[in-house]
């Protein structure tokens, strides 16, 4: 998962597949949960398609073959 969130340096995580507190694929779980404000993107791709992906360099570059995209920003 990759943020931008305006007046931070974008960011990244790795997530597992599913929410196990709702039951729902974590980009499902994305889609309802993630800030939809001005200036704000969450995009999700699968770890597989970017290997070598670092999720902790700042900023983070953002993910390929992205599955999810969720806001104003993307």
């Amino acid at each position: 998962m990759w943020t931008k969130t305006p007046g931070v340096p974008d960011s990244a995580q790795e997530l597992g597949n599913y929410n196990l507190a709702t039951c729902e694929s974590t980009f499902q779980w994305l889609q309802k949960t993630s800030p939809t404000e001005a200036g704000n993107c969450t995009e999700a791709a699968w770890a597989s398609d970017n290997p070598g992906y670092n999720t902790d360099a700042e900023p983070a570059p953002r993910p390929k073959k992205v599955q999810v995209s969720i806001g104003p920003a993307c």
